[in-house]
């Protein structure tokens, strides 16, 4: 059988098309294949070099350096004028004996052009002379205008103008693996650098290291004398103060902590204004909601701050008619997850205020408006309740709270009575032996069953170097012995 002349052009023709199909898809894949390559080149192109990167550390210090000063302090003290934070070591020869001068360095920055500074409390707060040296040698006395413990931030100033400044950068912006630089004088090395990333943000370290600071960790290397000095972000902007690290030795172990500038700004402006902060107070003391408490109160979730006591019966609180068990849900429109949170909103609303917020009593959710006191200073009395028991001179070093139904119920207690240790010293007396949860009991041959047999028991003690306590830890009674300093 023949095959005829149009069937084969036709099958020609096919083969063709077919031929001319592929070849445009080729085409179009390597023009893809080449496009993809050149954007590759261009991108890796203007991926920043290691000279890039040096270039940028190396313009961030030209424009940061020349705010940078060297704090120079003279106090009366029995300590280092330059109170080291908790981690550094003891300088030896500076304690014990009569009170006299002593020497301490530190540092801070500039934020204004005519001469305000920056620093750390535990810089300046008892200094009795301040002197300050700036990047290009000039020195000055500065005076002290204000210092506020709870941050520990303080602002000093020197007489000039027209000085090189700072810029205050915005610390809620900043996120974790940003590069940042440490500017300061460590160990009275002035005008060094160093570089690292953000560790974390939003370090909660406890009430002793400040009861409102969320801290910004850093591997950037701090050490003794950086304290005061500015944590910059690649802008060149001022993010942090650097304030305090962690270490076993006393220098840097690669965890440093500085407080954010969007706090250190509201501090600043305060103690420009009245050479103090002062800040809201509700007058309570307030514990966490565990799921324990929760199912024991009959409440549900675990958002919240429950009220322990009442400071005062004339505190804003008990004039709102709060008490105790109360769990507060909200404040002024704003869920509340825990007490630190409520702690601070209460904090930053204005004195005298009416705030309202919401509470939840035996179940059912109530409302109060509560007009806020001052806040008083650290030391007397705190939103919750710590440091308590050495403003009654207990020579222990911990803070404790009488045992109520809840705890007892939380901690399965056998002895539903005493006083439950919350916080301890790190280098107090109770460090070695006692732990948050612990109750007490018995001291010596006196038994405690509240917080004011506690106080009494700690005042009986005349100049005894060993006390015995009975405590009750995991369900066990136990008698322990601490040797008192």
């Amino acid at each position: 059988m023949g095959v005829s002349l149009d069937k084969i052009k036709q099958t020609r023709r096919g083969m063709q098309a077919l031929i001319i199909a592929l070849a445009i898809a080729i085409a179009a894949g390597l023009g893809f294949e080449i496009e993809k390559h050149a954007s590759a080149q261009q991108s890796q192109a203007q991926l920043p070099t290691p000279a890039d990167l040096s270039r940028t550390f190396i313009n961030v210090a030209k424009q940061v350096k020349p705010a940078v000063v060297n704090i120079d302090v003279v106090e009366k003290s029995k300590r280092s004028a330059m109170r080291l934070p908790e981690g550094f070591p003891d300088i030896p020869g500076l304690g014990g004996g009569q009170p006299r001068r002593q020497r301490g360095t530190g540092s801070g920055v500039i934020i204004s052009s005519d001469g305000y500074i920056l620093t750390n409390n535990h810089v300046a707060a008892d200094a009795e002379q301040i002197n300050v040296k700036l990047a290009d040698g000039r020195e000055f006395k500065a005076k002290r205008i204000g210092t506020d413990k709870e941050t520990d931030l303080a602002v000093i100033k020197i007489e000039a103008q027209g000085l090189a400044f700072a810029k205050l950068g915005n610390s809620d912006a900043l996120e974790q693996g940003e590069w940042v630089i440490a500017l300061g004088s460590p160990f009275g090395l002035e005008q060094t650098m160093t570089a690292g990333i953000v560790s974390a943000i939003g370090r909660d370290l406890g009430a002793g290291a400040g009861q409102f600071t969320h801290f910004i960790q850093t591997d950037a290397s701090i050490n003794p004398g950086n304290s005061g000095g500015p944590l910059i972000n690649m802008q060149g902007e001022v993010i942090g103060i650097n304030a305090l690290i962690f270490s076993q030795s006393g220098t840097s172990s690669g965890i440093g902590f500085a407080i954010p500038s969007n706090l250190a700004n509201k501090v600043y402006a305060q103690l420009i204004k009245s050479g103090k902060v002062t800040r809201g107070y509700l007058g309570v003391y307030l514990r966490p909601v565990t799921p324990t408490l929760a199912k024991a109160i009959g409440y549900e979730g675990t958002d919240g701050a429950q009220v322990q006591d009442i400071t005062k019966e004339d505190s804003p609180a008990a004039r709102a008619g709060l008490r105790s068990g109360d769990v507060i849900v909200e404040f002024e429109g704003k869920p509340i997850k825990n007490p630190s949170q409520l702690t601070e909103l209460v904090a930053d609303t204005p004195i005298g205020k009416p705030a309202q917020l919401k509470y939840v009593r035996d179940g059912r959710t109530q409302t109060a408006t509560v007009n806020l006191g001052e806040r008083p200073a650290t030391g007397e009395v705190q939103e919750q309740k710590q440091g308590e028991d050495d403003e009654n001179g207990s020579p222990l070093g911990i803070s404790t709270q009488t045992v109520t139904p809840d705890i007892a119920r939380e901690l399965k207690l056998r002895i539903t009575s005493g006083v439950v240790v919350q916080n301890i010293q790190t280098d107090s007396p109770a460090a070695e032996v006692l732990q948050r949860g612990d109750v007490i009991h018995r001291i010596n041959r006196m038994p405690v069953t509240n917080r004011q047999d506690y106080v009494r028991a700690m005042q009986s003690l005349k100049g005894d170097k060993e006390i015995a306590l009975q405590i009750e830890r995991g369900g066990q009674l136990q008698f322990i012995i601490v040797t008192l300093d």
